[in-house]
């Protein structure tokens, strides 16, 4: 929905009690100091590998964002004793998590506040046996801290245009909840599947109904074990997927076009997978 979400966190951890962090529902009233933290958080990615012409997520530096942020995500504000010292998205769906943004003041980072809120928010969701995060290919020093937390990079996010996103995934337990392509019908919503791309039509152009703008479309065929279905793909999504690729579709959705069912990623995100 808002892109990579990249992280702005320290991988040094030095020691201190985890009982002085914790986590509080943010509400609109705390828009504009998370706004500020933020803002001089991801500042501190020029240290990592920020190309010159990037700069934070969108709406990074905006209390108005943050404010909107709270309709769609679960937010909270990450505390230390009784001090705001960063923020903490994510997107709960069913048994899905995703962590789409964290941040923690500058002026706090190095002190695990980062590690320990992640492990709040997962306890915090018993019920969720699936986390994924995102971080981009040139920031250097999130992909350890992930990997010390137990997160696995299983491929690419692609929602960026200038560059991909490293996509990590996290497994509670052993229980699958990605949905067969075989069980597949019209008017679902919020699916996670996981296919092969098996063939790929030529592009073609259309015109956008709303806005009237010439648009290029392809459609795809995905299998896994259990079926096929029609991948609809939109402008660069098309360059991306080769034939014999594997892909991992999240928040994608089903319609029905002259009888045939389509597989639809529309806000949801299109993995590329290792």
């Amino acid at each position: 929905m808002y892109g990579i979400p990249l992280m702005a966190i320290s991988v040094k951890v030095l020691v201190m009690k985890t009982s002085d962090i914790s986590l509080i529902e943010a509400s609109e009233i705390d828009s504009e100091q998370l706004a500020n933290i933020s803002k001089r958080a991801f500042e501190t990615d020029a240290e990592y590998g920020l190309p010159k012409n990037i700069q934070g997520p969108p709406g990074y530096d905006s209390p108005s964002f943050y404010t909107k942020i709270l309709r769609f995500m679960n937010s909270f504000c990450i505390m230390f004793n009784d001090e705001i010292v960063g923020g903490i998205m994510v997107n709960i769906k069913d048994k899905h998590g995703v962590i789409e943004r964290i941040f923690v003041d500058p002026n706090h980072m190095r002190k695990g506040i980062g590690s320990v809120a992640i492990r709040q928010v997962l306890e915090k969701y018993p019920e969720v046996v699936l986390w994924n995060l995102g971080t981009p290919e040139w920031n250097l020093r999130t992909q350890p801290f992930y990997e010390k937390l137990g997160f696995n990079q299983i491929g690419w996010e692609h929602s960026e245009e200038k560059f991909r996103g490293r996509w990590y995934e996290k497994r509670i337990g052993t229980e699958s909840i990605l949905t067969p392509i075989g069980t597949l019908k019209d008017g679902m919503r919020n699916l996670l599947i996981e296919g092969e791309i098996v063939e790929k039509s030529q592009p073609r152009m259309v015109r956008s109904k709303r806005t009237r703008e010439a648009l290029t479309v392809s459609n795809a065929g995905l299998t896994d074990n259990t079926g096929r279905v029609v991948l609809v793909l939109w402008g660069d999504q098309i360059k991306l997927l080769k034939i014999g690729g594997k892909i991992r579709v999240e928040e994608g959705y089903t319609t029905s076009y002259n009888g045939i069912l389509q597989l639809n990623i529309g806000y949801g995100r299109l993995i590329t997978l290792n």
